[in-house]
């Protein structure tokens, strides 16, 4: 396994969970460090295990799903984004600490590392299971670090205004969905 290309797959797989967790940190309202720990938990899982099961596809040379889960993922997040957007303005501040929708969230950012997980024999060269569990795991670790502090960010700026807050958050989500979209 090439451990320098396994860390910048992490770093780059880990953007989108972090900047949704910094999202779940605008909005969250109760005990921050626990929601914390549960967000980056969570977005961890989900990044490590959507890779597993692209490697698998992967090896039975199954593309068909590449072709959707930009679309999915787009979908979701533009949801949740313009929901969030119309809350706020509702003044019915959204949270995303409740476990459906921070599951959602975390399946919609670990699409990519689905379809990542099927390039990770030529990437990272993860030919043998072993070398992709260390791939997977390095890429786990680096989604709870990354998601953990902008979870806490967030959480701090949450202070200053919740409804602009909302509005960033809501308008972040809404850019991922075009990022993953167009990008």
């Amino acid at each position: 396994m090439e451990f320098f290309s396994a860390i910048l797959l992490g770093f780059a797989l880990a953007m989108d969970a972090a900047a949704v967790s910094a999202v779940c940190g605008l909005n969250g309202k109760s005990n921050h460090l626990s929601s914390a720990l549960i967000t980056a938990f969570t977005f961890a899982v989900f990044q490590t295990v959507m890779p597993i099961l692209g490697w698998s596809i992967g090896k039975l040379g199954n593309n068909f799903f590449s072709f959707f889960d930009d679309i999915f993922a787009f979908a979701v997040l533009l949801f949740l984004g313009v929901k969030i957007l119309f809350d706020t303005k509702n003044q019915d501040y959204p949270t995303i600490s409740d476990f459906k929708s921070l599951f959602i969230l975390a399946v919609a950012t670990s699409i990519d590392a689905l379809t990542a997980g099927i390039t990770l024999p030529v990437t990272v060269n993860a030919i043998s299971v072993f070398a992709m569990f260390q791939a997977v795991g390095m890429i786990g670790i680096i989604t709870f670090i990354l998601s953990l502090l902008a979870y806490m960010t967030g959480h701090f700026f949450h202070n200053l205004n919740p409804k602009i807050t909302g509005f960033a958050g809501g308008f972040m989500l809404i850019f991922i969905a075009f990022k993953t979209l167009f990008f």
